[in-house]
This record gives C-alpha cells, structure tokens and sequence, in this order.
C-alpha cells in the first residue's frame, strides 16, 4: 500500500513539475528577437545550452595595469588581461544575434566565447558609498579576437581625473553571461582599482 501511495505521488510531483516546465514564461513580456532591447522587459527562450566541467570553468584576471595604479589623465595605456578556459574568438553580431544562439564548447569541452572591458568613474573615492550607475560607463570595449597566449588587450586612454573601476565581462558566443556547472566557485571575471591624476 505504501509502495503504491508513494508511486501515485511520484506521478503527481512529475505532473506538477512537467506543468510548471510548459508554462510559457514569457507571457507578458517582449520576445527577444535578437535585438538589444533596452527599454521593456523581455524575455528569451533560448536555452541555456552546453556546460562545462569543474576542471574546465573559466577564470579571468587583469595584469595591466596594476591595481591601485595611478595613470596620467589623457594618456593612452594598456589593458591586459589573461583568461584560462575560455576559446576565445568566438562573437555573433549583438545587433541581430543578440542571446540568439545557446552556449557551446569546443572539443576539449571549453567555452567558445569572447570578453569584454567595461571601465567606470567612481569619483574621488576609491570606493564609494554606492554602486556606480549600470548605465553609465566612461569605456567599453568588446574584445573579440582570439587570445596570443591566453591574454587578450585594449588600448584606451581617460579624460577625467579620479578614481576608475575596470572590469571584465567574459561572455559566451552570443553575448550571454558564461553558465557554469556548480554555484561554488571562484569569480569568471575580474576587476580592478586605478587612479588617473592630472600631475
């Protein structure tokens, strides 16, 4: 009797979750279209695709400049950055493919995917008291190429004295953020601290 009770809620829990699974999330909301749609809320339905292994997951830092570096302002300098399992070189167009296409790994079961440097102006302060405003960036770059020896670079120069945060964003080929196989683990990506001084 048990065994059957515990079968017909099995069934039960099964239907249940198949409901939940096929009802369409996007009821109410702008269907993606490959567009970068800014203004309303959207939804995809692209599926998130292939995962790597824990011993594949990838991980980022910046060598250049150095954290905590003071720069001239109006200077051209040098972002470097080094990515470990990440094949990079891999970009669709985000005008027209943006979130489109799910994500994929290579043959030895790495992202195919590329990184981005986004840099901020925090200010005066090295950290302030709130989080810089998402939309608001002082550069952005996409840094499409495939990787010399695993690290990828950007030359830029800033305009306004004070203190910068530059991050990476690596993403998979169509601009998604990487999907990893467990929760616990270290950061994808890296930021760092500069200071650009008129002196």
């Amino acid at each position: 009797m048990k065994i059957i009770i515990g079968t017909i809620l099995s069934i039960l829990l099964i239907s249940l979750i198949s409901s939940v699974d096929a009802k369409d999330v996007c009821t109410g909301l702008t269907p993606a279209n490959g567009t970068q749609i800014a203004n309303v809320a959207s939804c995809s339905k692209t599926a998130l695709g292939q995962i790597p292994t824990v011993n594949h997951m990838t991980s980022t830092i910046i060598t250049k400049p150095e954290f905590g570096q003071t720069l001239p302002i109006n200077k051209n300098f040098t972002v470097e950055v080094k990515i470990i399992n990440l094949h990079t070189g891999f970009f669709s167009n985000p005008e027209t493919q943006y979130y489109s296409f799910s994500q994929t790994l290579d043959k030895n079961g790495k992202i195919e995917g590329h990184s981005h440097i986004t840099v901020q102006y925090l200010g005066l302060k090295a950290t302030p008291d709130n989080p810089p405003d998402p939309r608001t960036f002082a550069f952005f770059q996409g840094l499409n190429a495939k990787a010399v020896d695993g690290t990828l670079s950007q030359t830029l120069k800033l305009t306004e004295a004070g203190f910068y945060r530059i991050c990476t964003m690596a993403a998979s080929f169509s601009h998604q953020p990487l999907i990893m196989p467990v929760a616990k683990r270290g950061s994808q990506d890296d930021c760092i601290r500069i200071r650009i001084s008129e002196h």
